[in-house]
């Protein structure tokens, strides 16, 4: 929603004006004072379902200090598992908005009984989301809009941590989403491929799809997902992975990933061939442990490059 400016001058005025050349300082004053805002939305994948529909009607921000605002729109809906290996689609396009600090967005879902739902090998079900109607998807991270300027982000859905089946509601899912969010002038992209001998010398590899897990931090230990929804799913791991994908087969029949939005920094990335349940905690007997592969040296990711991880 862009908020035009308009001056209205009148002939004394004018004259006054360009006396003192003085007047037109408050268009550039204004454009100084606003910032422009624009949202993209990704999906890091789900394995247990073919479609995560979501829709939204509008989208609000917090100023430090002060009043949130609202900006709607006509309802939007999105596929998320359509969303992945780097690709996004547009909420809420560009923006203006007051420059400043901030300190939480929220996704407005539309309330309307069934739009949302998930679709998995049984057919199509409601995907309940807690208070969704009333509050949204809340994310509660400062960032700053520069004055004059403009800051493009994506919010990354992790599937993956968000959609549980909780006991007594089947074939029903709920979701309490796991969100982050990352500005795009200050991510890159982790990509590679799977050697076809070296997954075959793995005998969990055998007619499976690896699994890719992003760390934060060089020399992580990798373990299992953590889910903190259900106090019977897994037990906190030392480093929770910021995000997973599944390798798919390129055209050179090579099981290729690709890691999108990931902040500059350090990473291990490792892989599995086992299926991770986030219903089982993998490091209690009588579970088997998670077994991972991993990429001894840290990954380091510079804003608008990719890093090349191969296995």
């Amino acid at each position: 929603m862009r908020i035009p400016h308009t001056t209205i001058v009148k002939p004394a005025l004018a004259v006054a004006c360009a006396l003192l050349a003085s007047c037109g300082g408050d268009d550039s004053m204004t454009a100084q004072s606003n910032s422009t805002l624009r949202l993209d939305i990704t999906d890091a994948p789900l394995d247990t379902a073919s479609k995560v529909w979501l829709q939204f009607t509008g989208v609000e921000v917090k100023p430090a200090g002060g009043t949130s605002q609202n900006f709607t729109f006509p309802a939007k809906g999105f596929d998320l598992l359509t969303l992945r290996n780097g690709n996004a689609a547009n909420l809420l396009g560009d923006t203006i908005v007051p420059s400043g600090e901030y300190e939480w967005v929220r996704l407005i879902l539309d309330s309307t009984a069934g739009s949302s739902y998930i679709v998995d090998a049984t057919g199509q079900h409601d995907l309940r989301i807690p208070s969704g109607a009333e509050t949204g998807l809340k994310l509660v991270r400062g960032f700053t809009m520069p004055a004059g300027g403009r800051a493009d982000f994506t919010i990354d859905f992790v599937l993956n941590k968000s959609i549980i089946a909780p006991p007594g509601q089947a074939p029903n899912y709920l979701m309490k989403p796991v969100l982050r969010m990352t500005d795009n002038i200050t991510v890159g992209v982790i990509a590679g491929t799977f050697a076809p001998m070296n997954l075959a010398a793995i005998p969990a590899c055998a007619n499976k799809v690896p699994k890719v897990y992003l760390y934060q931090g060089a020399g992580v230990a990798p373990d299992d997902l953590y889910n903190p929804l259900n106090g019977s799913m897994d037990s906190a791991p030392t480093i929770d992975p910021l995000v997973t994908t599944t390798a798919a087969l390129n055209a050179s029949s090579q099981y290729a990933y690709r890691i999108a939005f990931v902040p500059a920094g350090t990473y291990t990335v490792a892989f599995t061939c086992d299926n991770d349940d986030p219903a089982v905690d993998e490091d209690v007997a009588p579970a088997i442990p998670l077994q991972f592969t991993v990429y001894s040296q840290p990954v380091v990711v510079a804003a608008g490059q990719t890093a090349i991880v191969n296995f």
